[in-house]
């Protein structure tokens, strides 16, 4: 009877830790609860419409002559006008002698389409003087009434070496009205224009807020070598800028400085590209890029912008133009957006392409599905775009439970809610580098019938570019 009693006794005790044991794998095989509804601020970048001005020093007739139009048609099309300082100035009135100079004005003028101009002048009269004439604010006077009177609308100026408040109301009101910006040397400050490493830093940047906003200079030879700090120089002063809600503007120069090692001739296109990619990286895109080929050695020519390869793609050309079209390129070109997988993808999802730009998707409720969605550059070789991708979602969201990612990177955040995923660093496109966004979607247990869900699939061309966008549009259906 004892014995009975204790088989009993220990049978009942099994059998309550094997059913704990059991009650424990169930609980710990039942699935995470699903996250809460998230009613989050939605930011949306500000409208911004990226502007690029060129100018090549020494090539007023090439540039103004219609027989080379077709060498430059992109540019010249495309860009938002013409990059003319002082020194170019006084090449259309002391040493193009072969006509007069308003008419050079006006046929340059023809053949830059949108008819925008960006005017550079200087407070330092010693320089560049004798033969070229001098350079003060009557020789201001001349060369706006020159440029508008040829039909060009001045929308910026810049004064160089100082400001001077006189000067900067004359630069901005004659003939028109514009905005002026300080002409600032980035390798001047230490590498951060808003610390006081440098003397001088505290007078920039007061000379900056006396106008509406800054220009770099920017040879290429220093920032080939990042002579002291120029780098991190020419962020600091983009974001010092911004802080006070004024534009800057980043030249591009192909001239060396004199620095060993970096070569125009070869060597333009190439760092013209890291100068843009840095700035971007780093937070400091622009409103504005300016090209003007000041320095540049004889052996790098102005045309043409582009080629054409074995495989019939047109490639920018390390040239003058080159640079401005691949620029243009970069900053305007949409990336191409399409769906990895159509059809029926099993017995519980089914993908629709209805056009290029329209997927519809079917879907079992409670099932989870990843739709890989593929961005690219759609093969322009040499041609990297930085995008935006943004995602507007209907009413029926809180139906759903959404998220994006990028390989094991949960994106959702940025595509969702913090104005976009910039495709900076290693997301920038390229021919061989394609970005897949896999949007992870399943309906909501708790929801009986889920709403279908709209997502309009927002691309901008780049962050100082978002005024413009292209759609792809997604709907979510449940079976």
């Amino acid at each position: 009877m004892i014995k009975s009693l204790i088989y009993n006794t220990l049978s009942v005790a099994l059998f309550l830790v094997f059913f704990c044991l059991i009650q424990g794998c169930k609980t710990a095989s039942e699935p995470n609860p699903e996250p809460p509804i998230v009613n989050k601020t939605v930011t949306v970048l500000p409208d911004k419409e990226v502007k690029v001005y060129f100018g090549a020093s020494g090539n007023w007739a090439e540039q103004e002559n219609p027989l080379n139009y077709s060498n430059w048609s992109y540019v010249r099309e495309n860009a938002d006008g013409y990059y003319a300082n002082f020194i170019s100035m006084w090449v259309c009135f002391y040493q193009n002698k072969g006509k007069a100079p308003l008419q050079s004005c006006i046929d340059m003028r023809k053949a830059f389409v949108k008819g925008g101009c960006f005017f550079e002048t200087s407070m330092e009269t010693s320089v560049n003087t004798g033969a070229n004439g001098f350079n003060n604010d009557s020789t201001d006077r001349r060369s706006l009434g020159l440029l508008t009177s040829g039909g060009f609308k001045v929308d910026y100026t810049s004064l160089n070496y100082g400001v001077n408040a006189d000067r900067v109301t004359l630069l901005k009101t004659y003939k028109g009205n514009r905005k002026c910006l300080c002409l600032s040397a980035p390798w001047n400050y230490g590498g951060n224009l808003i610390s006081d490493v440098v003397t001088g830093n505290k007078q920039q940047r007061t000379n900056i807020l006396t106008t509406d906003g800054m220009q770099t200079d920017g040879p290429l030879g220093f920032w080939f070598v990042n002579n002291k700090g120029m780098r991190e120089g020419s962020y600091s002063c983009v974001k010092y800028v911004w802080k006070y809600n004024l534009e800057a503007a980043i030249m591009l120069a192909p001239f060396s400085a004199d620095v060993v090692g970096y070569n125009a001739a070869t060597d333009f296109l190439t760092i013209s590209k890291q100068c843009v990619f840095g700035h971007e990286d780093n937070n400091a895109a622009p409103e504005i890029w300016t090209i003007w080929t000041y320095g540049s050695p004889a052996e790098l020519t102005l045309l043409p912008e582009s080629a054409v390869n074995d495989q019939g793609e047109v490639y920018a050309l390390n040239t003058k133009t080159g640079v401005a079209y691949w620029l243009l390129k970069h900053l305007k070109t949409f990336p191409k957006i399409s769906c990895k997988e159509t059809g029926k993808v099993n017995n519980d999802v089914t993908v629709t392409l209805t056009n290029d730009s329209v997927v519809d998707v079917k879907l079992t409720k409670n099932v989870q599905y990843l739709l890989p969605i593929t961005i690219s550059n759609d093969n322009q070789p040499q041609i990297e775009i930085t995008p935006v991708i943004r995602a507007v979602l209907n009413e029926a969201a809180n139906d759903w439970i959404i998220s994006f990612w990028v390989g094991t990177k949960d994106v959702t955040d940025k595509v969702i809610y913090n104005g976009g995923l910039n495709c900076i660093d290693a997301y920038r496109l390229t021919k061989n580098n394609r970005m897949t966004l896999t949007m992870q979607i399943k309906s909501r247990s708790t929801v009986e019938s889920p709403a279908p869900l709209t997502i309009n699939l927002q691309s901008m061309a780049n962050i100082s570019n978002t005024k413009n966008k292209q759609s792809f549009k997604m709907t979510i259906n449940p079976l």
